[in-house]
C-alpha cells in the first residue's frame, strides 16, 4: 500500500529559486515593462477616490 498523497515530502524549492535568481541578475535587473509600470506618474486623485469608496460603502451608486 502506497502513502498518501499528504504523506509524501516535496521536492525543495530552493535550487529552482537560486537558479532563478542567477538568471534574473545575469539579464539586467527587471524587465522593462516591469520599470515602466513602476515609473508612470500617478494621474488619480486619491481624494476623489476615497469619496467613491465612501459613497459606495454607504450604499449611493451611481
Amino acid at each position: 500500500m502506497t502513502k498518501h498523497l499528504a504523506d509524501h515530502r516535496t521536492a525543495p524549492d530552493a535550487p529552482r529559486q537560486q537558479h532563478f535568481w542567477a538568471l534574473a541578475k545575469h539579464e539586467g535587473a527587471t524587465h522593462p515593462a516591469v520599470r515602466a509600470l513602476t515609473q508612470r506618474p500617478t494621474e488619480r486623485d486619491d481624494a476623489q477616490r476615497l469619496q467613491h469608496f465612501l459613497r459606495i460603502e454607504r450604499g449611493h451608486t451611481a
